[in-house]
């Protein structure tokens, strides 16, 4: 069966897909965690990616936003 962006993903058109996580943290450990995650992403996926951004919000919050062109 498949899923909702399954189905968006099937249109044969150019399309930029935006992916958004907000992590809630809890503690400078794993805002690193996660930071580490996207520095690999970049590293790794850079070809892949039209725009990925990182912000770090009070309490603790980071928001990974990631553009991707197919």
């Amino acid at each position: 069966m498949k899923t909702l962006v399954d189905e968006l993903n099937s249109i044969q058109a150019k399309k930029h897909i935006v992916t958004s996580v907000e992590y809630d943290c809890k503690n400078e450990e794993k805002e690193n965690e996660v930071f580490d995650t996207v520095n690999d992403l970049v590293i790794n996926h850079i070809d892949e990616m039209a725009k990925i951004t990182y912000d770090i919000m009070p309490g603790h919050k980071v928001k990974v936003e990631v553009i991707q062109n197919k």
